[in-house]
């Protein structure tokens, strides 16, 4: 699972991501963009996030944290 959302980020953001980067080490992930990805990781992981959670959620680690979360509880 963490290996599909950092292929997604790297696409998304055009650029190498890792699990520790967050919102502000990447260039290209500005606030359209930070929507977009989670847009994409509810589509290959089949969940729904909160606007709440896209929100809150501003690093790589706590995206895949959440999506953990979301997908042993529903």
């Amino acid at each position: 699972m963490i290996e599909k959302v950092l292929k997604i980020a790297n696409n998304f953001f055009g650029t190498n991501v890792s699990q520790d980067m967050k919102i502000g080490d990447i260039e290209n992930w500005d606030s359209l963009g930070h929507i977009n990805f989670f847009m994409a990781l509810e589509e290959e992981f089949k969940i729904k996030f909160s606007p709440d959670e896209v929100i809150e959620n501003d690093s790589i680690e706590k995206i895949i944290k959440l999506i953990n979360t979301k997908q042993n509880h529903e």
